[in-house]
């Protein structure tokens, strides 16, 4: 049976429809209200919506409607901020309103504290950092700007070329370089149609850095695809100038100001240039155009430097006032006013002005740099480092502050306070150019003074730190000169031989290098180097100098006539008279000696004469010297007791020219000359016993003279025994002597060996002359062959030289008459004739 299907109540049906509802539908969601905003937030975001508004307005090009919209964004911003006081949105906005107002100092007075309490919240730094930069409050602006630079955000791309333009104004290349880069990097590619711009400025940081290739490739980059600018053409006269082609820059600037006479800046560039070459009238010209043009600030500024340059002074202030009337409070109008009133010998006023500015308000960092300065030039020095201290807290950062205090210590010859200045600055900027060269200055001057008080190691240590510093012509010739007074004469010829050939090295630095030289050693060099001297100049004064050094080393070189004769006419100049006279009557007594080791006594009398009349002055040394010159000389002149009371006067007290047996060789010597050969030998022996370094070859010089001296004495005597003894003694010492084998063949000629004797003459004839007579005796009285006597006295006469010529003539003259060879006269020789021998 079947069974009926259930059929459900009307209530449970219901039930089941609503479940499946419940499962089919979509999940039930609650409902999320945010918490009511503040009356602050409420008013910030009615700003924003205005501010949006406001700048699409500006975009568009209704300024009135932006003005409106931004005054709008403005109060809500101002309301919002009074309601909340700490908040950063309604402080954030009131900067963006405000400066899209350009009320500059409405941001600053209201973002200032907020910003305060939140140092790192970029969007108060931005709008803060961009209306100090607008009030020109650079020292406050700058930190905030570089921080909001650092997070290389495009929002903020104008940040990047504010810092760039600020460091160009700061004269910081390397700085403007990275900003502008960055901007390039940054910036939205509908802006790169302004890139021109980015470009110039690049090139204007790339001369600041003094990089030519780069400074002319952006300048051109710039040009490229553009009108001619005369901006561009500005900058690229720039890189002429860097380049050292100023001619150049200034046509091409010439050619711009003809193209573009309206245009202000090639005018005043070119007028400046035109100051630059001393070219005042053509400055003139180009100042009164650009008045003309407009009586800007810039080119009342250009005029008042025109009638500074023209020595009126009191014109010049009266334009510099008109570009403080244009432009009051512009501070390098108040600081062109002061230089003016100096012009006209108005220190006090100069001062009263600039310190007006200050108090007027004025905090520029120029400005009290230039305050410091004026103080230091009116003599209140105390007052200038004052000063100049506010502006290194201010700057910290800059090596300007140190400068001008290192220039005030300076101007009072403060020099180790001076050095540590300029030794800051450097620290600061590694790569200052005044600094490392005032530093430089200062040392050289500490230098001279330590060198006054004997402190010369010192001295030459600031020396040697300056030449690092400043690798210039002068001072190099500062170093060399203090090193030649310490007697470091290799390190002083080191230095030389480079500072001789640095830019605008002169005739002084050869005329050093030849001393360096000269006391190293090198006379030859030396010469070279003071010949050189002289060449480089045209003074005569100059020239008697570098001939005074030449004839220094002419001495040196052996050359003492000609040293003598440069010595001795020296010309007008007394620097260089002074030099000879200190060293002629040394010259002098050299030559002495030189002419007594030659054998002429006469000719070193005759400069020890002179060295009388000029005197020694205070040189006791010297005078010591000259009075044992003299007593040789007497000594060869036979004057034996004036040379032995002469000499003992010399070296009574020992001479530090002297050697320790010095003495005892001079006592030697004079016996020597008197022919007491055997006391001679004993003086000689016992100075022999320690040699001193070079006494050796003289000691063995004397030795041999003295054996021939025994020898020439015994010869005269007929003792042929001690001759011979003493000859060969002598050969000895030296074989290849000619005048002592000369000798000992007539020795064996006396004693019966005429073959032996005959042989050495003849060998000897043509180095020996007197050989010659010899040989003609020998063949008159021996071989009785007077023909061949004749003949070999013949050719002793034609030799010019020797002792017997007047009576060999006559020997000669005779023979010719007796065997009707010639007339007769005199009378004949008997003997072999020995040559002297010193």
């Amino acid at each position: 049976m079947r069974r009926t299907p259930r059929t459900p109540s009307p209530r449970r049906l219901t039930t089941a429809l609503a479940l499946l509802a419940s499962l089919a539908g979509p999940p039930a969601l609650a409902q999320y209200r945010p918490p009511p905003m503040s009356e602050s937030q409420r008013l910030v975001k009615e700003g924003e919506t205005a501010q949006v508004a406001a700048s699409a307005a500006s975009a568009s090009g209704d300024k009135k409607e932006a003005e409106e919209k931004y005054r709008k964004a403005l109060a809500l911003f101002e309301q919002a901020l009074a309601a909340e006081p700490g908040s950063v949105s309604a402080a954030a906005g009131v900067g963006a309103a405000a400066n899209g107002l350009q009320d500059w100092q409405r941001t600053v007075d209201r973002v200032l504290p907020v910003q305060a309490a939140n140092p790192g919240e970029l969007s108060l730094a931005y709008p803060l950092g961009v209306a100090l930069y607008k009030l020109r409050r650079f020292p406050e602006a700058v930190p905030l700007m570089e921080k909001v630079a650092a997070a290389d955000s495009a929002e903020h791309l104008i940040v990047q070329y504010y810092l760039a333009s600020y460091y160009l104004y700061a004269q910081q290349g390397d700085a403007a370089v990275t900003r502008l880069q960055r901007y390039l990097a940054l910036r939205p590619a509908k802006l790169a149609t302004n890139d021109f711009q980015i470009h110039e400025l690049l090139g204007r940081a790339h001369v600041l850095r003094r990089d030519v290739a780069a400074a002319r490739a952006s300048f051109q980059q710039a040009q490229a695809g553009r009108p001619e600018s005369p901006g561009v053409q500005l900058g690229l006269a720039s890189v002429l100038e860097l380049e050292g082609r100023v001619a150049e820059a200034r046509t091409l600037l010439e050619g711009v100001t003809t193209r573009f006479p309206q245009a202000a800046e090639p005018k005043e560039k070119l007028a400046r240039l035109y100051l630059t070459a001393g070219d005042v009238p053509r400055a003139e010209g180009q100042a009164v155009a650009l008045v003309k043009l407009g009586g800007t600030p810039a080119a009342h500024l250009l005029m008042g430097d025109v009638r500074l340059a023209q020595k009126q002074a009191a014109a010049a202030e009266g334009e510099y006032r008109k570009v403080l009337q244009l432009q009051p409070g512009l501070v390098i109008g108040q600081m062109a006013v002061g230089k003016a009133l100096q012009a006209q010998g108005r220190h006090e006023e100069a001062i009263q002005f600039l310190e007006a500015a200050v108090r007027s308000g004025a905090n520029s960092l120029e400005l009290w740099a230039n305050l410091g300065s004026v103080n230091r030039r009116a003599g209140r020095f105390q007052r200038a480092v004052e000063v100049h201290r506010r502006v290194v807290e201010m700057a910290p950062r800059q090596a300007l502050g140190w400068t001008l205090l290192g220039a005030d210590h300076f101007a009072t010859g403060q020099w180790d306070q001076a050095i540590e200045d300029y030794a800051n600055a450097l620290q600061v900027e590694p790569n200052h150019a005044g600094a490392r060269q005032w530093l430089a200055r200062a040392l050289a001057h500490r230098a001279r003074d330590r060198a006054g008080a004997g402190r010369l190691d010192d001295s030459v240590r600031d020396l040697r730190r300056a030449y690092d510093l400043d690798r210039s012509a002068p001072m190099a010739r500062r170093l060399g000169a203090a090193l030649l007074e310490t007697r470091a004469f290799a390190d002083a010829r080191k230095v030389m031989e480079q500072g001789a050939t640095l830019p605008g090295a002169t005739w002084r630095e050869g005329l050093l290098l030849g001393y360096a030289r000269l006391a190293s050693g090198d006379a030859q060099a030396a010469l070279e180097a003071f010949t050189a001297a002289g060449k480089r100049t045209e003074e005569p004064d100059e020239q008697a100098e570098a001939s005074v050094g030449a004839a220094l080393a002419e001495v040196e070189l052996g050359q003492v006539d000609a040293a003598v004769q440069r010595l001795s006419d020296v010309g007008p100049s007394k620097v260089a008279a002074g030099v000879a006279e200190a060293n002629l009557p040394r010259v002098l007594v050299r030559r002495a000696l030189a002419r007594l080791e030659a054998g002429d006594a006469e000719a070193a009398e005759r400069d020890l004469e002179a060295v009388d009349k000029l005197g020694t002055g205070k040189r006791l040394d010297l005078a010591k010297l000259a009075l044992f010159t003299r007593g040789l000389a007497r000594a060869e002149a036979g004057r034996h007791a004036e040379a032995s009371a002469a000499l003992k006067r010399a070296l009574t007290p020992a001479q530090r020219w002297a050697w320790p047996n010095t003495r005892a060789l001079a006592d030697a010597f004079v016996l020597y000359k008197k022919g007491q050969v055997a006391a001679a030998r004993k003086q000689l022996t016992a100075a022999s016993k320690k040699p001193n370094p070079g006494q050796p070859k003289w000691l063995t010089a004397m030795t041999g003279a003295l054996h021939r001296r025994e020898a020439g004495l015994a010869y005269a005597s007929g003792n042929m025994k001690l001759a011979e003894k003493a000859l060969k003694a002598a050969l000895a010492g030296d074989p290849e002597d000619a005048l002592v084998q000369h000798n000992l063949a007539c020795v064996d000629w006396r004693k019966g060996r005429a073959a032996d004797a005959l042989t050495t003459w003849r060998r000897l004839e043509s180095s020996v002359p007197v050989a010659a007579l010899n040989l003609g005796i020998d063949a008159q009285e021996r071989r009785r062959e007077p023909a061949e006597a004749v003949d070999a006295w013949r050719r002793y006469l034609a030799s010019g030289t020797g002792p017997r010529m007047a009576q060999v003539r006559e020997w000669k003259d005779r023979l010719q008459s007796l065997h009707g060879l010639g007339e007769p006269s005199g009378a004949t020789p008997a003997a072999a004739t020995a040559e002297e021998t010193p």
